[in-house]
């Protein structure tokens, strides 16, 4: 057994084998930092890595442990001469003692998109998986077409031309176009990542296709750069990455210290799905509940109810909630709610407000009114939900009493 090295008196040496070209490689590589920091500060080996450099540890390095994106046999075979603790965050290759993973939850990610067009009346779902060189087992994909399905709804799945293996996903742009053109309107698509994403509101914008009305578009894995070079902003389901890295050096400073490896590996689940503009649509033909939704929309900073916004638009209660139902396949009120927990979470991660000033500017009638409706729609308290993003420090953030 490995000798416990303290983290406060003699400073662990980590090696960090992760890619850091990828804005997802990068986040995993923050939630390290910020354990270390935290617990006294490790000294780490980086290799500086893309995807096509070459990867392994040297024979002559010496430290306590290794995460790694494992993802091809030299790099496994030159850490495994180590003989060191090791932790593999990578989606590639199988969970085992020697090599446990802690990683996000891809089967949990896969449900959770299909999920989100099902809810929102889609019969219709498409999906794009990784490019065929990165040699993934699509592990989304299983999820994406059995939630399709078992909502009644048809999945399609886009098979790319397996002759064409570069890098660049443009040169199966062809073969995207037709597809595309062949899918019954109006879609939602799934995406493997916001490469593809990309590539999809591309093959709309130069076919005349409308999005988000006729394709929708969400992406499992997000990259807000490739979104802000779309023709427009892209929806994806929030990974909670830095949380991957933390826990992954959790897990390794657990090893390190004697703990044995877990018979399965550590799953990250996802927090929830991240609305722009590529998924922004009133699937409905319905005018009143077209106009119900764009009020919601707009003023959602306001203690709007079911029967203000049925006085607003002069019809009853009663019709807007059948209309509704018909057209939406859910309620008002949950309209309602959709949109004011969009806007907390947005207050949550983008400012350092204290919770009794989100409440005052959120329209709740107090700080414990809107606590009781968070956890109630989420499952976290809104401090839990605010550490849980790279914003603010696991030690410093503003907390809320409830924690």
């Amino acid at each position: 057994m490995l000798q416990r090295v303290s983290a406060y008196t003699d400073r662990l040496r980590i090696a960090l084998l992760i890619l850091n070209e990828s804005y997802w490689s990068r986040r995993i590589l923050h939630g390290i930092a910020r354990y270390a920091e935290v617990h006294g500060g490790w000294d780490f080996w980086l290799h500086p890595r893309g995807m096509e450099q070459p990867r392994r540890l040297p024979d002559d390095w010496k430290g306590q442990g290794v995460i790694s994106r494992i993802s091809n046999e030299p790099l496994r075979e030159s850490i495994a001469r180590h003989k060191l603790p090791t932790i593999n965050v990578s989606w590639l290759g199988d969970h085992c003692p020697r090599f446990p993973k802690v990683i996000a939850d891809p089967l949990a990610a896969g449900r959770m998109a299909s999920s989100f067009f099902v809810e929102r009346g889609f019969e219709h779902i498409g999906y794009v998986g990784p490019p065929l060189y990165y040699g993934y087992e699509d592990a989304v994909l299983p999820e994406v077409t059995q939630t399709a399905e078992a909502a009644g709804c048809q999945a399609y799945q886009f098979a790319p031309d397996p002759a064409v293996k570069q890098a660049d996903f443009d040169f199966q742009r062809v073969r995207l176009v037709e597809w595309v053109r062949s899918l019954p309107k109006p879609v939602g698509i799934v995406t493997w990542h916001m490469i593809q994403a990309r590539e999809i509101m591309l093959t709309c914008s130069a076919e005349g296709i409308d999005v988000p009305n006729d394709v929708a578009v969400l992406a499992v894995e997000n990259d807000p750069l490739v979104s802000q070079l779309s023709p427009v902003p892209v929806s994806y389901v929030e990974q909670r990455i830095e949380r991957v890295g933390y826990e992954a050096a959790q897990e390794l400073q657990r090893l390190i210290s004697g703990g044995k490896p877990r018979d399965e590996p550590l799953l990250i689940p996802p927090e929830g799905v991240v609305e722009m503009a590529s998924t922004d649509t009133v699937f409905a033909t319905d005018v009143l509940v077209q106009d119900a939704v764009a009020f919601i929309r707009q003023n959602p900073y306001i203690a709007l109810s079911v029967s203000d916004l049925a006085r607003t638009l002069d019809v009853s209660r009663r019709m807007l909630e059948d209309r509704f139902r018909k057209a939406l396949k859910r309620s008002p009120a949950e309209e309602i709610r959709f949109a004011r927990l969009k806007v907390l979470k947005e207050f949550l991660k983008q400012t350092d407000l204290t919770l009794a000033q989100i409440s005052q500017q959120t329209g709740f009638s107090c700080e414990n009114t809107m606590l009781r409706f968070f956890k109630r729609m989420t499952g976290l308290t809104p401090g839990a939900f605010r550490r849980s993003h790279p914003q603010y420090p696991l030690d410093n953030a503003p907390t809320d009493s409830s924690d």
